[in-house]
């Protein structure tokens, strides 16, 4: 193990995990799809079986029973009636071998449609890295280890399955042509069922060994997970420019408020809100609040583009807690407002300020 993996102590995160598989790196075993499709042929065998036997027993009737039919038909319209048999029987086999082995497939990958991965890429067809790969020793030796063990759970299933079954297999031989198909017809589909079944566990570990696997290669090192979080959630750089361009519009969208004002509400230090009465557009709006901080500044504002500071405790709190900016006063402070209103316009007619 090499240092930079011995580093790799943290589990991958969501995203690592994500991004390998959008790369088409996901644990899967080798030989998942096609015991899945030995099991939908299988399956199809043990449900389907009578009608397709049926289909060939028509077939061999026509031709020993017939065979003048055939005798004069050319050797097309044979050949035709044999692919047309041939077809009606190896149908359902293909079509469940082929839906289990997709859908085992997107079991173990995901529905994660990627064009970029039908893209051609040269990097896939350099060399080197593919032989290193065949003549990998460990991978090789994993290869054929489970290839060997497979070979020999198959085989050891035959051989007790025929052992099992041998004195019924010597008795058929006495039976008639109907019974001893049947008898032997039964004995082939317990050794296809216990065979499969065998895969079927040498495929689970073969999954669980291939996702293992990746686990450990996806692991990450203590700096991997800071920079992922770092393109995730930005620089620190970058997120005191957000923030400061955040603050900018903020003051831009304060003064501009206050600016329109025609009358600063305040609570000595802590509430600020600005008032803005057009006769035309009915009830005074709110322009601008703040509290504490942003309460003072609106007060510096209002210093600067001379804006009237009205101080009425129970008025500043009552708009700044139930009237957002923007938005008109309520009714029920109507009479309150309009008085501090006229108070400011007269104050206005006789040059005096507030």
């Amino acid at each position: 193990m090499s240092e930079s993996d011995a580093e790799k102590t943290l589990e991958p995160t969501p995203e690592r995990k994500r991004k390998a598989r959008e790369e088409g790196q996901f644990a899967r075993s080798k030989d998942a799809g096609a015991t899945a499709a030995s099991l939908a042929v299988l399956g199809c065998l043990i449900g389907f079986g009578t009608h397709l036997g049926e289909i060939l027993r028509e077939f061999s009737l026509l031709c020993f029973t017939s065979p003048a039919h055939f005798g004069d038909a050319s050797f097309s319209l044979v050949a035709a009636q044999l692919l047309l048999t041939l077809f009606k029987i190896a149908l359902p086999f293909a079509v469940a071998g082929a839906l289990a082995g997709t859908a085992v497939g997107f079991m173990e990958a995901g529905i994660h449609p990627s064009f970029d991965l039908v893209m051609p890429k040269w990097e896939r067809l350099e060399p080197m890295s593919k032989l290193k790969n065949m003549f990998s020793f460990k991978q090789a030796t994993t290869s054929t280890l489970l290839s060997i063990f497979r070979v020999a759970a198959v085989s050891a299933v035959a051989y007790w399955v025929i052992k099992t079954d041998l004195p019924t297999l010597i008795k058929l031989s006495r039976t008639s042509l109907a019974a001893g198909a049947m008898g032997a017809a039964q004995v082939s589909m317990r050794l296809a069922f216990w065979s499969s079944f065998v895969l079927v566990i040498m495929a689970a570990v073969d999954y669980g060994e291939s996702w293992w696997r990746q686990q450990q290669e996806l692991r990450m090192t203590r700096e991997e997970v800071l920079e992922e979080m770092k393109q995730q959630e930005g620089s620190p750089e970058i997120k005191a420019r957000r923030r400061q361009m955040a603050r900018e519009m903020a003051n831009r969208s304060l003064a501009r408020g206050v600016q329109e004002a025609d009358v600063i509400i305040v609570n000595p230090t802590h509430v600020s809100v600005a008032l803005r009465y057009r006769a035309e557009r009915g009830a005074p709006v709110v322009t601008a609040k703040g509290y504490d901080d942003v309460a003072l500044h609106i007060r510096k504002l209002a210093k600067q583009y001379d804006v009237p500071l009205v101080e009425n405790i129970q008025l500043a709190r009552a708009l700044a807690a139930q009237v957002r900016v923007g938005k008109v006063v309520p009714v029920d402070l109507y009479g309150v407002v309009a008085e501090v209103l006229a108070f400011v316009y007269r104050l206005k007619k006789r040059g005096l300020r507030a």
